[in-house]
């Protein structure tokens, strides 16, 4: 796993930029991160469906909004149709969850910078598209995927189907750029990565050294003082 130099404060930066844009509302009770043009604001351990996701820097607004996109909903259902048919064949319905949200994730939004490009000249400025706007052209970059993969979950979660904590995660990594994946952690505590744009899907502790930096502060924080308790 990359070395322990992430910046975590990218969703705070939102917020700092956003304080003088006229269509963004400050955090509430309600909205952690804020809302912007009526949609709360998507950042670390929040819901994702309904929301709106802003960049550090100005660029696209991007909606996730299964009620008014069906396009979400249809994913959702070949998510659905997918477990069924693995369950048909004798496979436990969670076993096989976490696969099918990163295949289906690469085949719906493949990693395509051009895309993006385009798509930011034309909505840049914060303004807002939806995440199915990429989905419909063909790709997106690490921020669409966590986003769609990070809705599947949620929308799983929300039908009772299984009973972990999904999130959004982002960092910046000296040398490296901002990056955004899917962090889910299970009703047992162990937490999953589901991060397609590095090709990963698995347990944080089996991210290999080649791996982006996932482990949050605090993680960072309690592992080092566990190594100190057991020196004194």
């Amino acid at each position: 796993m990359a070395e322990a130099v992430g910046e975590w404060d990218k969703t705070r930066l939102v917020e700092e930029r956003m304080k003088e844009h006229g269509a963004y509302d400050e955090p509430s009770r309600e909205s952690r991160y804020g809302e912007y043009a009526g949609r709360h604001v998507i950042g670390r351990d929040c819901r994702i469906n309904g929301g709106v996701y802003l960049g550090g820097g100005e660029r696209e607004a991007i909606v996730v909004d299964d009620k008014k996109y069906g396009e979400l909903g249809d994913t959702y259902d070949e998510l659905l149709r997918r477990r069924e048919k693995a369950v048909k064949e004798g496979e436990a319905f969670k076993a096989g969850i976490l696969t099918n949200v990163y295949e289906l994730t690469m085949e719906k939004l493949p990693y395509r910078q051009d895309i993006v490009d385009d798509l930011v000249r034309d909505y840049g400025h914060d303004h807002k598209v939806s995440l199915t706007t990429f989905m419909n052209r063909g790709g997106g970059v690490c921020r669409h995927q966590a986003l769609l993969a990070a809705y599947l979950l949620e929308r799983l979660k929300d039908e009772g189907k299984i009973n972990g904590k999904v999130s959004v995660d982002r960092n910046y990594v000296e040398g490296k750029g901002g990056h955004a994946w899917v962090r889910y952690e299970n009703s047992a505590g162990t937490v999953f990565i589901i991060d397609p744009a590095q090709h990963y899907a698995g347990r944080l502790d089996d991210a290999g050294e080649d791996q982006w930096f996932y482990e949050r502060p605090n993680t960072v924080i309690d592992r080092i003082r566990n190594v100190f308790k057991r020196l004194l």
